[in-house]
């Protein structure tokens, strides 16, 4: 079988920090590869991987894939261009499984992404392979350690073992924790894999699984040399190459977030509990003074104070960390998503974790529970128009997760600077205060001009968008 390459890395440099990890590196791996870097602790094996599949920024240099029919895709390079990759396997240092996903839930995840269909039984035949099919209803959680281990190593191949066409699989350390049962099914595989046209690409100290590669990578000091080893071979059988299927990350990362928060709904109710306490304290101040609506009827600021009132118990759970960001931190299993999904995967991810469904209802609940305490007389014309800041709230929401996902860069979830970075959103929230204290005074009004409901509500909506523009944009670049 004519050996055709599948990527190329030219003049590859990676910093981190103040070090260069990898410097000026050229590769090229090919159909039937089994490449596999070693080094010391430290010495950028991970790093290399990382920037290969596009995850990692690139100092110098490019990274570029081939699909079956040879078209060329540059996944990554120094000028910031991203592409999402083709289909691959891919396991991580750190497993990138969240706990609270199910053993068997989360292979299908894993294939589904690469846009492979795979049922229950099928799935259950693949963990039954590496002896695990007896704990397909259970929690990563659940697990130990070894066993967390062998699911991620076995996501990371069946990608490429259960596709028609030949793909790239990277494995990060794939046999640290595994046992001999496991490591000699992680050896089968690999030459499996191989032999069917795929690529494996392995980081890896292990003498077993090293003795498995026919290249050997060695990076020392940033630089890297190549020696061969020969390795028995096996028969190649021909297959027929099919055409490649569309990979379902987004609809995959969706399906998974979803299908997480309602086995677990955390971020909701966590989201929901100090918006609701906002609305009480709220309520408890204005009942609890005897000329409150005499001091509010007779002020300036009585119409402003009451719309933000109104506001705040949408804007607290539009900008309170959502949960998906603190799952996608473990393990790091926000970067096996960002690898899978490229580039689509901030934005999507923003979307996605944003408090979506309740600002709308607690706008309302905040008006209803309040109403009674308020100096407010046109209580038709406020209701008919109290879903249009609302919605903004929701653009809010968006640029509020896409500021914790920055922060936090799913390797920094500790960062300090995220309560600081959303102050930037009190302009927009204040804006839309302007708009709903006009409207309670005056009623809205059709016409864009300087003070009016309407280019307030707009202007918000602006503010918030280019927020969450910069937020996910600075990432990539």
């Amino acid at each position: 079988m004519a050996q055709s390459p599948v990527l190329k890395a030219g003049g590859l440099s990676v910093t981190r920090g103040t070090r260069a990890v990898i410097h000026k590196l050229d590769l090229e791996i090919f159909q039937g590869d089994i490449v596999c870097f070693v080094g010391e602790n430290g010495s950028g094996k991970t790093t290399l991987i990382e920037s290969l599949v596009g995850i990692l920024p690139l100092t110098k240099g490019q990274v570029e894939w081939f699909s079956e029919k040879d078209e060329s895709l540059i996944v990554r390079s120094y000028s910031g261009t991203r592409e999402k990759p083709y289909p691959f396997g891919l396991t991580l240092q750190s497993d990138g499984v969240c706990g609270e996903e199910k053993v068997t839930e989360r292979l299908i995840t894993a294939l589904n992404v690469s846009g492979i269909d795979c049922s229950q039984t099928e799935a259950k035949q693949i963990l039954e392979e590496w002896g695990m099919s007896h704990r397909g209803g259970d929690r990563v959680s659940q697990l130990s350690a070894g066993l967390s281990r062998r699911l991620a190593v076995i996501s990371g191949m069946a990608p490429a073992m259960l596709c028609e066409s030949p793909r790239i699989v990277f494995l990060d350390e794939p046999s640290e924790g595994l046992d001999s049962f496991s490591k000699g099914v992680l050896k089968k595989w690999i030459s499996e894999l191989s032999q069917y046209g795929n690529a494996v690409v392995i980081a890896s100290h292990d003498e077993e699984i090293i003795s498995c590669s026919r290249r050997i990578l060695t990076i020392e000091s940033g630089e890297i040399s190549e020696s061969n080893n020969t390795i028995e071979e096996g028969v190649v059988e021909e297959r027929q190459f099919l055409n490649e299927r569309q990979s379902k990350s987004i609809s995959s990362l969706f399906s998974w977030s979803y299908s997480i928060e309602r086995r677990n709904p955390v971020d909701t109710i966590g989201k929901a509990t100090p918006a609701i306490l906002a609305l009480l304290l709220s309520y408890s101040v204005l009942t609890g003074m005897d000329t409150t609506q005499a001091t509010l009827s007779n002020t300036n600021i009585g119409n402003h104070l009451a719309a933000a009132l109104i506001l705040t118990p949408a804007f607290i759970s539009a900008v309170i960390s959502p949960a998906m960001i603190r799952r996608l931190s473990e393990e790091e299993c926000g970067k096996w998503w960002s690898a899978v999904c490229g580039p689509q995967f901030r934005p999507a991810t923003s979307i996605m974790a944003s408090s979506i469904l309740l600002p709308l209802p607690l706008t309302y609940l905040s008006w209803f529970v309040l109403e009674g305490s308020l100096p407010v007389d046109s209580s038709e014309e406020i209701l008919r128009w109290l879903w249009l800041p609302s919605l903004v709230i929701i653009d809010i929401s968006c640029a509020a997760t896409a500021l914790h996902l920055l922060v936090s860069d799913l390797r920094r979830s500790g960062a300090a600077a995220a309560s600081l970075l959303l102050i930037v959103l009190i302009w927009p929230f204040m804006e839309l205060v302007d708009a709903l204290s006009v409207i309670m005074e005056v009623g809205m009004s059709s016409e864009i001009s300087i003070g009016s409901p309407l280019a307030s509500i707009i202007f918000a909506s602006i503010i918030s968008a280019m927020v969450w523009a910069v937020a996910v944009i600075i990432p990539e670049a």
